[in-house]
């Protein structure tokens, strides 16, 4: 049974996209993108060499990239002009979009609303509670899913727009996959069949 992972740190899982940050990493599928904890000085230089890296087959998602008001060192405006070129970024190689969001999710969901992506938004390390994940939903956005996550949550949220990460845990993904499982009420093997059909937006899957 293959289960795919859409967020790792580990660069040796498989079936996996590798976070590979503002680093480009061949042989392997990634996301490529600028962290809100990792916005600096030269972010700009750094915005341009992923632009150009994401035109790679490989580079099959753009981010993560978002909002943090709690850890970033930049303001909420400079996240947001950051973000906004991201998106863009998306759009334009067409490629889904993975995000970190820290309480911003109204900026979030405004910024959704207003671009009208047609590339898919990715809400990644989903922990909030189950309102959010139905206000998430209905907005159009898909959420993943990792080890630490909310039971009423994983309930709410439609498998159709649902995927599974291990993040930085050690966690073996499909143990992930099986806790995710019990809390939707489902098998392992029909909710990995759902995310492998799910996961056809990568174009690598």
């Amino acid at each position: 049974m293959t289960f795919i992972d859409i967020h790792t740190h580990n660069c040796t899982a498989e079936n996996a996209i590798f976070n590979s940050s503002k680093a480009y990493v061949a042989g392997k599928n990634i996301s490529m993108g600028i962290h809100p904890w990792e916005i600096d000085g030269n972010w700009e230089c750094e915005f341009a060499a992923i632009a150009e890296f994401a035109k790679a087959e490989n580079v099959v998602a753009i981010g993560e990239c978002g909002f943090d008001t709690l850890k970033s060192p930049a303001t909420l405006e400079l996240q947001e002009k950051i973000f906004r070129l991201h998106a863009g970024l998306a759009e334009e190689m067409e490629k889904p979009l993975i995000i970190h969001c820290v309480k911003a999710f109204d900026t979030l969901i405004a910024l959704h609303k207003e671009l009208s992506p047609k590339q898919t938004w990715i809400i990644h390390g989903f922990r909030g509670k189950p309102q959010m994940a139905e206000q998430l939903s209905k907005a159009g956005f898909h959420i993943s899913l990792g080890e630490k996550f909310n039971t009423e949550s994983a309930r709410a949220i439609p498998t159709e727009q649902l995927f599974i990460e291990s993040d930085e845990s050690r966690c073996p993904i499909a143990d992930i996959y099986a806790a995710i499982a019990v809390a939707k009420g489902v098998s392992a093997e029909d909710l990995a069949r759902q995310l492998r059909i799910n996961s056809r937006i990568f174009k690598q899957f």
